[in-house]
C-alpha cells in the first residue's frame, strides 16, 4: 500500500474527497498535487512515540553524530582555530554534514570565541568587516568611515581589544565555493591582521570540493598557501549506518521496539552511498512505509518503497564512490 506517497486521482479531486479542511499539506510534483493527510503524520509520530524527528533534513546540532570522519573534521576545526593557523578549510560533497558540523561547533563553543557566521557567500570583504564591527563595544557608524583603510584600522583595533581579553574572533563562511575571487582575496588580506605571535582573526571555509580546484588558479595561489589546515568530510562508512540510526532514534526518544533489519540497513547504504542527508531521507520514508503496514520492524521492502519517492535525490553511485575514494586518499596526505 502506498497511501503515504500516492497522488490524488482525477476522480478523487473532482469528487472533492480530499478537502482542504481534511488535508492541508500540498506539494507540487511532476505537475500533480501530492497530498499527505495531516492526521496520518500525527498518527505516525504517535505510533513510534517520537518526541523529536529523528531523521529531519534540517541540521539540528542535538542530532550531531560522531562518525569517524565527522569527529576528525571537528578536531581539525578546533585545531585550526586554537592553534592560530589563520585559515581552516572543511570541504565535502553536498549532504555530507558540513552545516550540522558548523552548528554543533558554534553551540558547544565557549565564551573565549566570538563567532560570526556568513550565510550569504555573495557578501564582499568590506561587508564582512562591517559585520565584524558589529561586535565592537565602541559606538560605530558606517557614515563615520571615509575610506577602506580607516575601516580596516577600526577592525584591527577591535580585534586587538578582544585579543587582550583573551578572546578569539572567528569567521565561519558557509557555501564558500561560491565566493568571488575578489572576496577570497579580501579574506586573505584580513588574515594579515596579527600580532608578532598570533593571528587576530580566524577564518573557516565550509565548502564543496570544487573550491580546492579554484584555489589552484594563479590569482589565488597566495590564499591557497595560507590554508594550512584542511579536511575533506566523508560520508558514513557501511558499519556506521546501524550505529547512526540507533543514535538518532535514541535522541528522538522513539519506541525501543523500532528496529531496522540488517537487510534494510544494507539497502540504505547502497542507495545513499553513506551521504547523511540521503540516509536521513531514506530512513524517514522507510519508517513511514512501515507505519502504513503497522510495523515497527523496518524491512528492506520498506526502504525500497520509500526510495521510490526519492529517485531524483539518489546520486550516481559509481561516480560518487569513486570521488569518495579520492577524498580518502587526500585526507591521509593532509594535517
Amino acid at each position: 500500500m502506498k497511501l503515504i506517497y500516492r497522488s490524488a486521482s482525477e476522480e478523487e479531486i473532482k469528487e472533492d474527497r480530499f478537502s482542504t479542511e481534511e488535508f492541508n499539506i500540498h506539494e507540487k510534483k511532476d505537475g500533480k498535487e501530492s497530498i499527505i493527510r495531516v492526521e496520518l503524520i500525527e498518527a505516525y509520530r504517535e505510533f513510534y512515540n517520537f518526541k523529536d524527528e529523528p531523521f529531519a533534513i534540517t541540521p539540528d546540532p542535538k542530532f550531531f553524530y560522531f562518525s569517524n570522519s565527522h569527529s576528525e573534521a571537528l578536531n581539525h576545526l578546533r585545531y585550526g582555530i586554537y592553534e592560530g593557523m589563520g585559515f581552516t578549510l572543511i570541504s565535502g560533497e553536498p549532504g555530507t554534514g558540513k552545516t550540522i558540523l558548523s552548528r554543533y561547533f558554534i553551540e558547544k563553543s565557549g565564551n573565549d570565541l566570538k563567532i560570526i557566521r556568513i550565510f550569504d557567500p555573495r557578501i564582499s570583504a568590506n561587508e564582512i568587516i562591517n559585520n565584524l564591527l558589529g561586535y565592537s563595544t565602541e559606538h560605530y557608524s558606517k557614515s563615520e568611515v571615509t575610506s577602506d583603510a580607516e575601516l580596516l584600522e577600526r577592525l584591527a583595533q577591535m580585534l586587538l581589544n578582544f585579543y587582550r581579553d583573551q578572546k578569539r574572533v572567528v569567521v565561519l563562511v558557509d557555501e564558500a565555493q561560491t565566493l568571488g575571487d575578489e572576496t577570497l582575496e579580501g579574506l586573505r588580506l584580513l588574515s594579515n591582521l596579527e600580532t608578532q605571535r598570533d593571528k587576530l582573526l580566524h577564518i573557516v571555509l565550509f565548502t564543496q570540493p570544487e573550491l580546492e580546484e579554484r584555489l589552484k588558479k594563479r590569482g589565488l595561489r597566495q590564499l591557497d598557501q595560507r590554508i594550512l589546515v584542511r579536511y575533506n568530510l566523508l560520508p558514513f562508512e557501511p558499519e556506521e549506518i546501524k550505529l547512526y540510526i540507533k543514535s538518532q532514534l535514541s535522541i528522538a526518544a522513539g519506541d525501543p521496539e523500532i528496529c531496522f533489519t540488517s537487510e534494510a540497513i544494507k539497502s540504505i547504504y547502497r542507495l545513499s552511498s553513506g551521504i547523511p542527508r540521503l540516509v536521513n531521507a531514506l530512513c524517514e520514508r522507510a519508517l513511514m512505509s512501515a507505519f502504513v503496514d503497522n510495523l515497527k520492524t523496518i524491512q528492506e521492502s520498506h526502504v525500497l518503497e520509500g526510495s521510490e519517492s526519492l529517485k531524483r535525490l539518489i546520486p550516481c553511485e559509481n561516480r560518487l564512490l569513486s570521488r569518495i575514494e579520492t577524498l580518502k586518499r587526500t585526507n591521509s596526505e593532509k594535517i
